[in-house]
């Protein structure tokens, strides 16, 4: 589940420029909340973890200057 996928491709760019990885989203399913599939073959475990960490870090960001509303 992720609030916003635009967010999620904005990020995914950012952390595979910074890191290396491969990170892909390969289908978003819009139901009551959105819901984002994602690939990865170049990664290490923790990545998925920094992943939805930097996500959320950025979301929060965001809602803190007026950026975004949940």
């Amino acid at each position: 589940m992720v609030t916003f996928p635009h967010l999620l491709e904005k990020e995914v760019k950012d952390f595979n420029d910074f890191y290396g990885t491969d990170f892909k989203i390969v289908e978003t399913i819009y139901d009551e909340v959105p819901f984002c599939k994602l690939k990865v073959t170049k990664y290490e475990p923790s990545h998925v973890f920094d992943l939805g960490y930097s996500l959320a870090a950025l979301q929060y960001k965001m809602r803190e200057e007026g950026e975004i509303d949940w």
